[in-house]
C-alpha cells in the first residue's frame, strides 16, 4: 500500500526537481519576453514616429524648394539662385531617400529579432509539451483511484494525510500550468508570426518608395546638368552675378561690423564711465574713513598725553621754562667744514600736554590720505554686451532657443553660410557667405526671430538692410524692398521688420540673413528651428 504513495511522492520531487531548471525559466521567459517585446516595441514606436516626423519636415521642405525652384525657373535668364536650388533640392532628396533606408533597416531589425523570438518560443513549447507528456503519461499509469485512497489513508496521522491530499492539489494544478503555459507560448509564436507579415508588408512598400526617390533623383541630376550647361554657356553674365554677389556681401559685412563695433563702443563708454563713478565714490569712501581714523588716534594720544602730565604743574613760562627734552629733529653741520657734526637739543613746545603726546601718533595724523583706485582696463566678464541686468538676461534667452528660433521668411535656403563651391560650370565658383540666403517671393514679409532693438537702418546698393540687437547677438535682414522699422525701436519676435526685394540680376527674391555674437559671424542654420 505504501508503494503507489511513494512512486507518486518520488514522482512530484522528480518532477519538481527536473521542471525546476525548466519552469522558473519559461515563466521568466515569458515575462521577459513580454517586457523586452514592450521596451523593444516603445523604441519602435519612438523611432518610427522620429522618422515619420523628419519625413513630414522633408517633404514640406522639398515643396518649398520646389515652389523657390518654380520661381526661379520661370525667369528668361538662367542664374546661380537656380542652380543653387537645384543642388538644395538634390540634397534634401539624398536625405529623404536616407530617411526610407533608415526605416528599412528598422524593419529588417524587427523581421530579424522576431525571426530569434520565435525559435526561441519554439524551443519552449517543445520543453513545455516533453514535459507535459510526462506527467500525461504517469498519469495515466496510475490513474485508479484505489492507489490514490490508498496513497491518503495509508499515512501515519491525520496532518500526514492532509499533507498528502495538498501533494495531490498540487499536482494537479502543475498540469494545469503546463497547459497554460503551453497555450500562452502558442499566442505569442502566432503573434510573432502575424508581426512579422505585417513587416514584410511595411518593407515591400518602403522598397519600392525608395526605388521611386531615386528615380526622382536621377530626374534631379539630369535637370541640374542641363542648366548647368546653360549656365557655362553665359559665363559672361554669371560672372557678372558673382561679382556683384561678393561686393554686396563685403559692403553687408562691413556696414554691419561697423553697426557692431558702434555699439561696443557705446556700452564701452557706459560701463567705463560706471566704473569711474564707483571709483571715485569708493575713493572718497576710503578718505573719510581714513580722515575719521586719524582724528580719532589724535584725541586718543592727546587725551593719553593729558592724564601723564599732572593738573596742578604750572605751565612755565618761555623765558623761565626748563631745558626741554631733546628734540627728535637732527641738525647736521655742513659736511667739509672741519668739524665734527654735533647735535643740538632744540625745544619742541612749552606746552606739556603736546610734549607728552605720543609722537608716533603724531607722525600718524600728517600722513598722506590713501590714492585713488586705478580704473580697470580689463573688459568686465562676459565683455561688454554682457554687462548690465537687461543684456544679461536677453542673452540669457536667445541662447536657450538655439535651434528653436523661426525662420526670417517663408522661403527656402539655397546658399549656406561659409565657404561654397558651385561645380559644374566651368571653373569652380568659391565664395565665402556671411550668412545665409533665402529664395521667397519678391514682397514676402521678412520677420525679426527674437526681441531686440533695431541699431541700424541703412542701404547696400539700391536695397536695405536692417540691424536688430539682442544683447551680444546681432541679426541682419538684407535685400530688403521696404523697412517698417526705424532706428532705436523694440521688436518682438515674429514681428515684421520688412519685405523681399528682388535680385536686380535675376527678378527673383532673395534675403540675406546674418547672425553674429558681436563681431563673429555664425552659421544661422543651427539656431534655426
Amino acid at each position: 500500500m505504501i508503494y503507489p504513495a511513494l512512486v507518486l511522492l518520488s514522482f512530484l520531487l522528480a518532477a519538481r526537481q527536473k521542471y525546476s531548471g525548466t519552469r522558473p525559466l519559461t515563466l521568466a521567459v515569458l515575462l521577459g519576453l513580454l517586457f523586452a517585446g514592450s521596451a523593444v516595441s516603445a523604441q519602435k514606436t519612438s523611432d518610427k514616429t522620429a522618422m515619420e516626423e523628419e519625413r513630414r519636415k522633408l517633404q514640406l521642405e522639398l515643396r518649398q524648394i520646389q515652389e523657390a525652384y518654380d520661381a526661379v525657373k520661370g525667369q528668361s535668364t538662367n542664374n546661380l539662385h537656380q542652380l543653387a536650388a537645384l543642388n538644395k533640392k538634390i540634397e534634401v532628396q539624398e536625405r529623404y531617400i536616407n530617411n526610407i533606408g533608415k526605416e528599412i533597416r528598422l524593419i529588417d531589425d524587427d523581421i530579424y529579432y522576431s525571426a530569434i523570438e520565435i525559435k526561441r518560443l519554439k524551443n519552449q513549447m517543445d520543453t513545455l509539451k516533453a514535459h507535459y507528456a510526462r506527467t500525461v503519461v504517469y498519469a495515466y499509469k496510475n490513474r485508479s483511484n484505489y492507489d490514490y485512497l490508498n496513497f491518503i489513508f495509508s499515512a501515519n496521522s491525520f496532518n500526514d494525510a492532509v499533507k498528502r491530499v495538498a501533494y495531490l492539489k498540487s499536482y494537479r494544478g502543475y498540469r494545469e500550468k503546463q497547459m497554460d503555459d503551453i497555450v500562452k507560448t502558442r499566442n505569442l509564436i502566432d503573434k510573432r508570426y502575424s508581426q512579422q507579415v505585417v513587416s514584410k508588408e511595411q518593407k515591400k512598400g518602403a522598397l519600392e518608395s525608395r526605388t521611386n526617390e531615386y528615380n526622382v533623383l536621377e530626374q534631379q541630376k539630369t535637370e541640374k546638368d542641363s542648366v548647368a550647361k546653360i549656365l557655362l554657356s553665359q559665363a559672361g553674365s554669371l560672372q557678372k552675378q558673382i561679382v556683384k554677389k561678393q561686393q554686396e556681401d563685403k559692403q553687408l559685412k562691413a556696414g554691419i561690423a561697423a553697426v557692431v563695433r558702434k555699439e561696443i563702443a557705446e556700452a564701452k563708454k557706459v560701463a567705463q564711465e560706471e566704473a569711474k563713478q564707483r571709483a571715485e565714490a569708493e575713493a572718497k569712501a576710503r578718505q573719510e574713513a581714513w580722515a575719521r581714523e586719524r582724528a580719532l588716534e589724535a584725541e586718543k594720544a592727546l587725551a593719553g598725553a593729558k592724564a601723564v602730565t599732572p593738573s596742578t604743574t604750572p605751565v612755565p613760562q618761555a623765558e623761565e621754562a626748563a631745558p626741554a627734552a631733546p628734540s627728535r629733529e637732527l641738525k647736521f653741520a655742513p659736511v667739509g667744514a672741519g668739524k665734527t657734526g654735533t647735535v643740538r637739543n632744540v625745544p619742541v613746545s612749552g606746552n606739556p600736554v603736546i610734549a607728552n603726546a605720543d609722537p608716533i601718533a603724531i607722525a600718524r595724523a600728517k600722513e598722506p590720505p590713501p590714492p585713488a583706485a586705478a580704473l580697470p582696463n580689463k573688459p568686465p566678464e562676459g565683455g561688454y554686451l554682457n554687462y548690465k541686468a537687461d543684456d544679461i538676461a536677453l542673452n540669457s534667452d536667445f541662447s536657450q532657443n538655439r535651434g528653436k528660433l523661426p525662420s526670417p521668411v517663408d522661403g527656402v535656403i539655397t546658399l549656406g553660410f561659409g565657404r561654397y563651391k558651385i561645380e559644374g560650370v566651368g571653373p569652380d565658383i568659391v565664395g565665402d557667405n556671411p550668412g545665409v540666403t533665402y529664395t521667397a517671393q519678391v514682397g514676402a514679409a521678412v520677420r525679426a526671430v527674437f526681441n531686440g532693438e533695431v541699431v541700424s537702418v541703412s542701404k547696400v546698393g539700391g536695397t536695405s538692410f536692417v540691424v536688430v540687437r539682442h544683447g551680444k547677438y546681432f541679426t541682419a535682414y538684407s535685400n530688403l524692398a521696404s523697412v517698417s522699422v526705424s532706428k532705436g525701436m523694440a521688436v518682438t519676435r515674429g514681428q515684421t521688420i520688412g519685405t523681399v526685394a528682388a535680385d536686380e540680376e535675376t527678378g527673383s527674391g532673395k534675403l540675406d540673413f546674418i547672425l553674429m555674437i558681436e563681431e563673429r559671424n555664425i552659421d544661422p542654420r543651427v539656431w534655426l528651428r
